[in-house]
């Protein structure tokens, strides 16, 4: 009797999660291009954390094309990490995952047309899906609130540069905005800065290191552009001379297992793979605004650029000879926004300085500027529970001098004070 009880049950448990997939996951119809919709239709995928309830504010999580923690069957654990019951969670799974795209771009050889690819995959498409599955859900004048980092904090900030006035709340952390660091003068970069004040002796090994030719400067930037994201900031620049030792002394075995841990083998072969393309028109758009003043120097290593510039060089190939045409962002439209704005930054940020988040923050007339003594990733502000609650407070906040407020008492000792 106690099995028939538990096969009946494993049943039914699978039957409801079978029913609430129906509601949870959906799919809409959207052009291939907006700008020239007689060309075709592709579908974007959604998915919600939990059963929708319109009496409840929509939170949409936003990714880039080179972020992959929103995909199907995640929204529910997003949904427990980042918020709460309080809303309706919503990830868009977007347009870089759809097989008929990827096949639209490539010959029968896998030669990809990447002007075409461009077009496709540029941030303007992924910006309108987004309107479109805001109208699918909230009707077409209705308000959002949006979540994302990184790339897709970007993402964000460019969907607000055109839809702005549908968005109520925006929580943005570490979001990469190059076209600040060009108008700036920022060089987000500040690995050799850093690296050659800790270890004088730094500069003349790196210059042995490209005179041997023994390794590829692509795989040189990537190594320690990944030992980022694997390393505590603390113990950086002991292990990128570490690292700098083991390519000099060209020991294999040692760079080989550098490349499985810092996952660069498996980027590899993704990038060479058809689900690559999105990924690198993405990352293209993030370095396109610094080529104007970029090179490569014997004399210098900036991995995090440098990692972009080869990633992204069949289209800034296609850009050289004018075979794509990029839309720079713009700003001006934010400038009379209402959207309340959330800026998190990370003082230690590699990738997003937070100089240029200091001059994104003020582009919004309502936004609140936490710089947190923290990394890309804000690992202290996630290991000691602070991140949930940071953007929980923010979406839950009256006015915006209480969120002020928070921040100033409960997360003082997290704060980067010059």
């Amino acid at each position: 009797m106690h099995r028939r009880f538990i096969f009946f049950f494993c049943i039914n448990f699978q039957l409801l999660l079978f029913g609430q997939d129906k509601f949870l996951f959906h799919t809409i119809s959207v052009p291939i291009d907006y700008a020239n919709p007689k060309n075709g239709k592709t579908t974007v995928s959604y998915e919600f954390g939990r059963i929708f309830d319109s009496s409840k504010p929509t939170v949409f999580i936003i990714a880039d094309a080179q972020q992959f923690y929103v995909r199907k069957g995640a929204i529910a654990n997003l949904q427990e990490t980042l918020f709460d019951t309080s809303y309706n969670v919503l990830g868009i799974i977007g347009r870089n995952n759809n097989s008929d795209l990827k096949n639209l771009v490539t010959d029968t050889s896998g030669n990809v047309n990447w002007e075409k690819a461009y077009t496709v995959y540029s941030w303007q498409q992924y910006v309108n899906d987004i309107n479109e599955v805001r109208k699918k859900i909230v009707g077409n004048s209705g308000h959002i609130y949006l979540y994302g980092q990184s790339g897709g904090g970007f993402l964000i900030h460019q969907f607000l540069s055109l839809y702005g006035q549908y968005v109520d709340k925006a929580f943005t952390g570490a979001s990469v905005n190059y076209f600040l660091d060009a108008e700036l003068g920022i060089n987000h970069d500040k690995f050799w800065e850093e690296t050659t004040k800790a270890d004088s002796h730094f500069e003349k090994k790196f210059k042995q290191l490209i005179d041997q030719k023994t390794i590829s400067r692509a795989m040189i930037a990537k190594l320690f552009q990944r030992q980022n994201f694997f390393v505590k900031p603390d113990s950086l620049n002991f292990e990128r001379n570490k690292l700098l030792n083991i390519l000099l002394a060209n020991d294999t075995t040692a760079i080989n297992q550098f490349r499985e841990d810092y996952q660069i083998n498996v980027i590899q072969k993704f990038y060479t793979s058809t689900d690559g393309i999105p990924i690198r028109v993405r990352l293209f758009e993030f370095i396109f605004p610094l080529l104007k003043n970029f090179q490569l120097k014997n004399d210098i290593l900036q991995p995090d650029i440098e990692n972009l510039y080869f990633s992204s060089l069949p289209l800034i190939e296609a850009y050289n000879k004018n075979k794509i045409q990029p839309l720079a962002m713009q700003f001006i439209n934010q400038h009379s926004l209402k959207t309340k704005v959330f800026i998190l930054a990370g003082r230690w940020d590699h990738t997003a300085d937070y100089r240029s988040q200091i001059a994104l923050a003020s582009i919004y007339p309502n936004h609140i500027l936490f710089i947190a003594n923290d990394n890309h990733t804000f690992s202290e502000l996630k290991n000691n529970g602070k991140y949930q609650k940071l953007i929980i407070s923010f979406f839950k906040s009256e006015n915006m001098g209480d969120m002020q407020a928070l921040i100033e008492n409960d997360y003082r000792k997290y704060r980067w004070t010059e």
